[in-house]
């Protein structure tokens, strides 16, 4: 607690307990750039902190100093403390240590992390990638993309918080392999005969419910299992963000899935219970690629099968706002961009629709076509 610098910048780091007019007490731990490299204003901007913590001006989760007083457009390092305080409190523990990951990559890269936030464009935005990509460590496409997304959320943040006027466009690299296989009900078909059985069941709740495998399906408690409502439905307590807390209904596959392994739950708390110290499942990749060889598949993450959830709801006609809510994300842009593929079966489905639209509603006969023979 106390004063200490990062690089050239003072910052200060302290508890603080907000005290409610019912009695409640909340607890925090501050942790602020003073966004100076001098010791003495960095003190008296740490004690003008507190101050008004102290007298309820600002609340602990206000970002310092407020937007009207800042001297100045903060520097990349030195917004980057806000920006972690902030992923901390309102993301879990997993995704503020990735942003931590990589934030402390991008800021290796002194050009940028010296820029003010306002100054920060396409042409900072190459010289950081051209650097990244020149690395002779094998970084990966896919890792010099999250660095993107991290550093396009904390200049979102900036935008938010009116620390700049505008955030600039952050473009991810294109060519990166994700996972968005979607499997046919064929191969689906083939992949639960050949899967074990307890893989089989783990697949049919994938592939009907779209949770995502490690941080919602797999410690799935049967206490937010609701099977005798209607319509029955899982409920998510918590995951990557506040959109992920949510209801999804059950399929008729799926409620059958489940009540077959509520009987054969043994007493465990989750649907999939575990041997190692979480008590549930924790991974089903050995199983899952015996299972994609048995069935002479080609290889495909498992985490495919909620693409495949999200795919065949937008081929059904579910609305896109409607589909966004069941997969626990923050904007349907979001589905749309990462989740959704559209099959070339549906797209002839589609395009056989249109020529029954057209042959109801063109007027006149299809004029006859007549060839010169050379």
């Amino acid at each position: 607690m106390g004063l200490y610098r990062r690089g050239r910048i003072w910052w200060y780091k302290f508890k603080f307990t907000l005290k409610h007019a019912d009695g409640r007490r909340e607890y925090f731990e501050l942790q602020r750039s003073a966004h100076t490299s001098n010791r003495r204003k960095a003190s008296a901007r740490n004690d003008a902190h507190r101050d008004a913590l102290n007298e309820g001006r600002v609340h602990p989760l206000d970002p310092w100093p407020p937007v009207h007083q800042r001297q100045g457009t903060p520097t990349l390092r030195e917004f980057s403390g806000e920006f972690l305080a902030h992923v901390r409190l309102h993301t879990k523990a997993s995704t503020a240590r990735f942003y931590a990951g990589c934030l402390g990559r991008i800021l290796a890269f002194e050009s940028l992390a010296e820029s003010p936030l306002s100054e920060i464009g396409p042409e900072r935005l190459d010289g950081f990638i051209a650097w990244r990509q020149a690395q002779k460590s094998g970084i990966s496409l896919s890792a010099i993309n999250g660095e993107l997304r991290t550093l396009r959320r904390l200049l979102n943040l900036a935008a938010e918080w009116k620390v700049v006027d505008r955030a600039p466009v952050v473009h991810e690299l294109p060519g990166e392999a994700r996972r968005e296989r979607v499997v046919s009900f064929r191969e689906e078909a083939r992949y639960l005969e050949a899967a074990s059985a307890s893989l089989r069941e783990v697949a049919i709740l994938a592939a009907d419910t779209g949770l995502r495998p490690n941080s919602e399906l797999f410690p799935l408690a049967w206490g937010h299992v609701h099977l005798e409502t209607q319509p029955p439905y899982v409920h998510v307590a918590e995951g990557k963000s506040k959109e992920a807390v949510r209801n999804v209904p059950l399929t008729v596959r799926a409620r059958g899935v489940l009540n077959l392994r509520r009987g054969d739950s043994q007493g465990s708390p989750y649907v999939f219970a575990g041997r190692g110290a979480s008590g549930h499942l924790t991974t089903v990749q050995h199983a899952h690629e015996r299972a994609l060889g048995r069935a002479g598949l080609q290889p495909f993450p498992f985490y495919c099968w909620r693409h495949t959830f999200a795919t065949r709801c937008a081929e059904s006609g579910m609305d896109k706002f409607t589909l966004a809510r069941l997969l626990g994300h923050s904007s349907p842009r979001v589905t749309e961009r990462y989740y959704v593929h559209v099959t070339e079966p549906h797209v002839a489905a589609g395009f056989e629709r249109f020529m029954e639209y057209l042959a109801e509603r063109q007027i006149g006969a299809v004029p006859e076509v007549t060839r010169k023979v050379q």
